[in-house]
């Protein structure tokens, strides 16, 4: 039995890994499609993610669960979460293309805390102490990351968007409960539309890409909608097998894989005001993280105190 729990946790820290570090290497795949504005590249993104997304459907054996999906979900919930979605795609991409991965990354090292704010203003859950800190640090970091790009006449609303769009997402997300992919085909199906009358509005301007004039370009776009497809699949199967508190440490793998691409591969500019702003969020993130753990193992706990007075 043993052997197997070990086995099960392989593949799922296998899938989990796999799937974080592809997200992580997204600039890698957008970054050679300089000549497209952002708008054309998450149309094009959301074309081929749509049209992935329906194979893994029938190749998968999901097509019966979204049928038995349709009838529980609400449109409106759906079309609020692709908004969001598509919002938090737009801004990651815009951020990528226009050299400013670092701010990124800052934005998605921000999320787990923004989640945690918004959960207090809007669902007025209480905060522990820990979570207190951990937001206070964020804020220090948030101030000292906008002193740093005020100097460069600059504001981090890139980081603030995505950091707030993450957190929607999953705050909206639980409104439509399901199979992952069987709910992201929908999602996406939701934007599909507009995706569709940008790109043929843009092609009748002779703007954006045409397929066939250069193969290169044409297996990028077509590889921005495998590299979303992909990671959401293999982490649906790692959310089988891991805790809670692996899946937390596994999100902060992107952001880490985008701050290194950063500063190292693209060559932006790490000043020490915005590493210390980075310093703050990540200690943050360390207080985010101990507290996370300590609320498992209360429950771990308590549950196995039930199980022995049972």
């Amino acid at each position: 039995m043993s052997a197997d729990k070990d086995a099960s946790a392989g593949a799922g820290i296998f899938y989990g890994l796999g799937a974080t570090l592809l997200w992580g290497s997204y600039p890698l795949w957008y970054k050679p499609l300089g000549q497209l504005d952002a708008y054309h590249l998450l149309s094009w993104r959301i074309v081929f993610a749509e049209l992935f997304l329906v194979a893994l459907l029938v190749v998968s054996g999901r097509v019966g669960k979204l049928r038995a999906t349709l009838p529980t979900i609400r449109a409106q919930h759906v079309l609020t979460v692709a908004a969001v979605l598509g919002l938090w795609w737009l801004m990651y991409i815009y951020g990528i293309m226009t050299g400013r991965v670092l701010e990124v990354a800052f934005g998605y090292f921000l999320s787990p805390i923004m989640s945690m704010a918004v959960s207090r203003l809007l669902f007025k859950e209480r905060l522990s102490g820990l979570q207190v800190l951990a937001i206070g640090l964020a804020v220090i970091g948030v101030t000292l990351m906008a002193f740093e790009l005020l100097n460069l006449r600059s504001f981090p609303w890139i980081a603030l968007i995505i950091g707030s769009c993450y957190s929607f997402y999953g705050i909206f997300k639980k409104k439509v409960p399901g199979d992952p992919v069987v709910i992201q085909t929908l999602e996406i199906m939701a934007l599909l539309p507009f995706a569709l009358v940008f790109l043929a509005y843009a092609g009748s301007q002779g703007l954006g890409h045409h397929f066939g004039l250069a193969l290169g370009t044409d297996l990028l776009l077509a590889a921005t909608g495998l590299i979303t497809v992909l990671p959401l699949w293999w982490y649906s199967l790692a959310a089988k097998q891991l805790s809670m508190v692996t899946l937390g440490f596994l999100q902060f793998v992107p952001p880490i894989c985008n701050f290194l691409l950063a500063a190292f591969v693209y060559g932006e500019h790490v000043s020490p005001l915005k590493l210390v702003a980075f310093l703050f969020i990540w200690v943050a993130l360390g207080v985010f993280t101990w507290n996370s753990v300590r609320a498992q193992r209360a429950v771990v706990q308590q549950a196995g105190a039930k199980l022995r007075t049972a």
